[in-house]
């Protein structure tokens, strides 16, 4: 089955007080029962539903619904902002984001009445966990940046590193490794100076993926060791329980399944006690890899489906992805195709749903307008840098003048006047570049909204009228008697037309994307030879990859497409002329190339007495635009080989 890569990543809710637990609770408790009713005690119940959303979850809703009951007899908007902010992180804990959301939302009201900049970069912080938790990305990084705003102007050093934090976890699941090792890192530099504990525990699980995705396996398990030991300290059972899961995934990865189980099953018994649903269904899906990779397949299936039915109760893509993917596989390995095949229908319509070219569109306008606003604070202060300057030297102009000697004043002002040319001169270069550089986004923006633009038009025009014709068509042969000969043509232009059709659905899907991954374009050729199959009797298929190959390959959306077209033209070349009995689909990784095969054994030709036709050179115009060699041996009667070496870039 598939290589599991379902980490869980770390995100970080805010406290609107610090999120440290409270060494003597005993003399807070204390406090509380000898305190009026007034806003100090408000305040009191904040602070202690904040220490127990980390030890008892139960204790810290009693005190935060106790908090709000007294902020409103007092009519305290700030301190019924405070527990409510709590109350939304024990839902948040307890996977219930359907009231989690709606206490954030209320809290999130007072927080504009009271024009609190500090309670609107604590609770959009809160509110975009819980996009990331159900995989809208669009929705949670524009929130994720007008926290980090809030929190600059703030000057809050741990809520800065909270928003790096839960925006390096955005970028992840959009599988962007390179911004998630920026803003993780930085997060975790900022709470290894500040000393804070959850802070700490996030940034050691996070860089432990990172390490992970890097195949660095045991690096990985000791920062995730880091991680699990400071969660013992504060005893959140929560954080524990992710720690000692991926310890498991590393233990997985480096095939000892042995020690995978027993960090698993302990992961798992917390998470049961708890009711971490997320956590659970997570569990389960390493569980049903842990089994496949042992070859206990009924085992696999059942604890997929357990994942599955989770993640349906709860909406959470992430894991109904994974899910859907793994029964795909299972029923693979079975020989089930037509199965694996509706699973795998369901594994895409989830996976593009989470990682469609808007939400990516969203999400790069969001950082966009972040760095953008920061470049125009950057301008206003040099401005007002070069206008002091410049009232400086006019002051000292001034006094030069009181002097009264000429010579010395006109030599002067010759000289602030180049001075002032030269540094006004400066500022336009610096505006000048500015506006070149958001010209460029802009432009940027601009073709990416057209090349989506183009896709929707191809999509909703073209396939729509060509569906319209098979059905057209169906509707011919049932409503009247067709002669033999023209219900033979009838079908031959349906057929025709579907083929068409995925044709159009395979270039809407290369344009789609501004890359193309090694394991997308795997499963598109993947799923040409499954239907290869079914239009062609008699000939058996067989596609390899060899494991030599990494999945960390990628191509742009021009190259991936080309490389499929050629697969499929030298495929249906096989079907149509060759008359083979098997067709080989070989894929091997040679000197930092990727090398494909294509070979029959059908009858072959002598390259010399055919003249080429547009098929083939069709394929070698391609391999020249992929700057790729591309090798063509035919014999009569003993078949054709067409070899194709892609450079990977490194």
């Amino acid at each position: 089955m598939r290589k599991f890569a379902f980490l869980i990543l770390l995100l970080s809710t805010s406290n609107l007080f610090s999120q440290q637990t409270y060494k003597n609770i005993d003399s807070l408790l204390l406090k509380l029962k000898s305190s009026k009713e007034d806003t100090a005690k408000v305040m009191l119940y904040h602070k202690i539903s904040g220490h127990y959303n980390v030890t008892h979850l139960d204790s810290s809703k009693t005190f935060s619904e106790d908090g709000i009951k007294l902020a409103d007899k007092l009519n305290f908007q700030e301190g019924k902002m405070f527990n409510l902010n709590n109350l939304g992180n024990y839902y948040e804990r307890k996977t219930d984001y359907k009231n989690a959301m709606l206490k954030y939302d209320e809290s999130l009201e007072i927080a504009k009445k009271l024009n609190s900049t500090k309670g609107f970069a604590v609770i959009l912080n809160n509110i975009a966990t819980i996009y990331i938790r159900k995989a809208e990305y669009d929705k949670a990084i524009e929130l994720l940046f007008d926290a980090l705003k809030a929190e600059e102007t703030l000057g809050n050093e741990n809520g800065i590193a909270q928003a790096y934090n839960n925006i390096g976890v955005c970028y992840y699941y959009q599988q962007n490794f390179e911004k998630t090792t920026f803003y993780l890192t930085k997060a975790l530099e900022i709470q290894e100076r500040l000393g804070n504990y959850d802070g700490l525990i996030n940034g050691y699980n996070n860089v432990g993926a990172i390490l992970d995705y890097q195949k660095k396996y045991a690096e990985a398990i000791e920062s995730y060791k880091k991680g699990l030991e400071i969660s013992k300290k504060i005893n959140d059972k929560k954080l524990e329980a992710t720690q000692l899961f991926n310890i498991g995934i590393a233990y997985h990865q480096l095939d000892n399944y042995d020690k995978s189980k027993e960090y698993f099953d302990q992961s798992t018994s917390l998470r049961e006690n708890i009711k971490d649903f997320n956590g659970m269904a997570n569990n389960y899906l390493g569980y049903s890899d842990l089994f496949a990779k042992t070859g206990k397949l009924n085992k696999a299936e059942t604890n997929l489906n357990k994942a599955l039915s989770i993640a349906g109760e709860h909406n959470l893509k992430l894991q109904k992805r994974e899910a859907y993917k793994g029964l795909s596989e299972l029923y693979k390995i079975r020989g089930n195709y037509k199965t694996a095949n509706s699973y795998l229908e369901d594994y895409i319509l989830v996976k593009d749903s989470i990682l469609n070219e808007n939400n990516s569109r969203i999400i790069a306008e969001a950082e966009t307008k972040y760095q953008t606003e920061k470049k125009e604070k950057e301008i206003l202060s040099h401005r007002a840098d070069i206008a002091e300057k410049e009232l400086k030297l006019s002051k000292k102009n001034t006094q030069l003048i009181g002097l009264g000697v000429l010579a010395v004043v006109l030599g002067l002002l010759g000289y602030l006047f180049f001075n002032q040319q030269k540094l006004k001169n400066k500022q336009l270069q610096k505006e000048n570049e500015l506006k070149d550089a958001l010209i460029k986004i802009e432009t940027q923006n601009r073709l990416q909204e057209q090349r989506l633009h183009i896709s929707r038009d191809l999509h909703d025009n073209i396939g729509a009228q060509l569906t319209f014709i098979i059905s057209s068509l169906d509707n011919l042969k049932y409503g009247f008697k067709i002669p033999s000969k023209l219900e033979g043509k009838l079908k031959s232009i349906s057929e025709f037309t579907t083929s068409t059709i995925y044709e159009l659905r395979d270039t809407i899907w290369a344009m789609n994307k501004s890359q193309i991954n090694f394991e997308d374009l795997q499963t598109r050729i993947s799923n040409f030879i499954d239907k290869a199959k079914i239009s062609s009797n008699g000939i058996n298929y067989n596609f390899n990859v060899d494991q030599n190959v990494s999945e960390d390959i990628v191509f742009s959306s021009v190259q991936g497409m080309n490389i499929y077209r050629i697969i499929q033209e030298a495929i249906n070349n096989s079907i149509k002329y060759a008359n083979p009995k098997n067709i080989n689909v070989n894929v091997s990784s040679k000197n930092n190339s990727l090398a494909i095969e294509i070979a029959d054994d059908g009858q072959g030709f002598n390259q010399k007495d055919i003249e080429l036709g547009n098929g083939i050179n069709n394929m070698k115009k391609r391999s020249l635009e992929l700057d790729a060699g591309f090798l063509l041996d035919s014999k009569e009667g003993s078949g054709t080989t067409i070899q194709l070496l892609i450079p990977i870039n490194t």
